[in-house]
């Protein structure tokens, strides 16, 4: 039994109302179901039920056993103060709050009944399949399945914008700086996107923004990741290297990166070398990107417009300094654009838009213009029953993955509620 589950009761109403009681025999009226809280507290908060004859508005606490109570240190911390009903799968210890009085336990098993206990522990049984769900799965997988994956859409967009967020707030609401640290996250990649962050993080952004002006941001960012400290008989690097020399002298700069930058595991095209390359072609073009960006509304092909640009002519002949290679222009690819329009762009704007009390719809639009991406998740997916046509339903699928069936959230998930409501008469009526 997990106490998901029976959050999923409670709010779906998947339990018989009639008759309820206390363990200590006192009527029970749900007058109002109350609200989940997301907030420290109490599961559901504004609730109001009868007990007895007396009428209480407050939370409720939801827990497998009531033992869970002291287990989680409730009777100490004073945000449980009100609790007014404390819903509990197995009753086995009374309840008291941090003043000392006894809380109303309702005892849920005997009132849910055993087609639904007997759907969820089914469930969870498949612990030996790629999802619990899978072999049910293609004949869920209809229309009511895509508006779940739509709300999973949203819930991912609204994970992302508290990370855009938490990156807005340090740089002082500075909204081009935001976009440009969630740029070199994704400019560097998995393997190096942490060393980019943190290294221009580093930096107050103003200084960064005078390199886009001056033209002068390659010396400037190869330097601070510390890819100028060698000796090479190299023109083009030796001016690098002596223009560096002397923004640090300008700009005092002291905290240049000390970790080596990863090229073992990374493709050619994705070299760190050749990704910040089209970062500074990218800024060059676009010094003040987020502002262009704002008033391009929620159009995709103006959006993969802004990341045509061309690298500096060197890379077209070095994926690194003083090695030539055959003659390649290294644009951004249209796959990657569409990786930073889905992980960057849209979160940014999204968040942007929110703050300004605008329409974020559009935005969903957008995603639903762009197609699928390809990866073992979603060929996974289209095995069991349902192929990605958009990189909203890719995102979303991904998701549904990661933050549901990975953790067991069946309870939560539409796929799930469906299972465990099948063949249920409450549920059918």
């Amino acid at each position: 039994m997990k106490e998901s589950f029976l959050h999923l009761v409670w709010q779906q109403k998947l339990f018989t109302t009639k008759e309820l009681r206390t363990v200590h025999q006192k009527n029970i009226e749900i007058n109002h179901y109350g609200m989940v809280n997301t907030l420290q507290g109490p599961d559901i908060s504004s609730a109001i039920v009868t007990i007895g004859e007396q009428k209480w508005a407050g939370n409720i606490e939801i827990h497998v056993n009531s033992s869970d109570w002291y287990a989680h240190q409730h009777q100490k911390d004073k945000n449980y103060q009100n609790v007014i009903l404390h819903v509990v799968y197995h009753h086995d210890v009374e309840v008291y709050d941090v003043h000392g009085n006894e809380i109303p336990v309702l005892e849920l098993k005997q009132y849910i009944s055993k087609q639904i206990i007997a759907n969820y522990e089914g469930l969870l049984q498949h612990k030996n399949t790629w999802i619990l769900c899978e072999g049910s799965f293609k004949e869920l997988a209809d229309e009511k399945f895509k508006f779940w994956l739509e709300r999973l859409m949203v819930e991912r967009l609204e994970r992302k914008t508290k990370e855009v967020e938490t990156i807005w707030k340090a740089c002082k609401g500075d909204w081009e700086a935001t976009l440009f640290l969630m740029m070199t996250k994704y400019f560097g990649g998995t393997i190096n996107g942490t060393i980019f962050y943190e290294t221009f993080s580093n930096v107050d952004y103003s200084v960064i923004r005078n390199q886009w002006v001056n033209k002068t941001a390659s010396s400037f960012l190869y330097g601070l990741l510390g890819l100028l400290t060698e000796d090479r008989e190299d023109v083009y690097y030796q001016n690098l290297q002596k223009e560096y020399q002397y923004q640090q002298q300008k700009y005092q700069l002291k905290n240049e990166n000390k970790e080596s930058l990863n090229f073992y595991g990374c493709r050619p095209s994705n070299f760190p070398t050749i990704r910040l390359a089209q970062l500074i072609a990218f800024y060059e073009a676009h010094p003040a990107v987020f502002s262009e960006l704002i008033v391009l509304g929620t159009s995709l092909k103006n959006y993969q417009n802004l990341f045509d640009v061309s690298v500096n002519d060197y890379w077209y002949t070095h994926y690194n300094f003083g090695k030539v290679s055959k003659k390649s222009y290294k644009k951004i690819s249209k796959h990657f654009r569409e990786i930073l329009i889905v992980n960057v762009v849209i979160p940014v704007l999204f968040l942007y838009h929110q703050q300004k009390g605008w329409d974020t719809s559009g935005f969903l639009e957008v995603l639903y213009e762009l197609p699928s991406e390809k990866n073992s998740i979603l060929t996974k997916f289209k095995e069991i029953g349902y192929t990605a046509t958009s990189a909203l339903e890719a995102q979303a699928l991904l998701t549904l993955k990661k933050q549901y069936c990975d953790k067991e959230r069946c309870a939560e998930c539409e796929v799930g509620l469906r299972l465990i409501q099948q063949n249920d008469e409450k549920s059918t009526k």
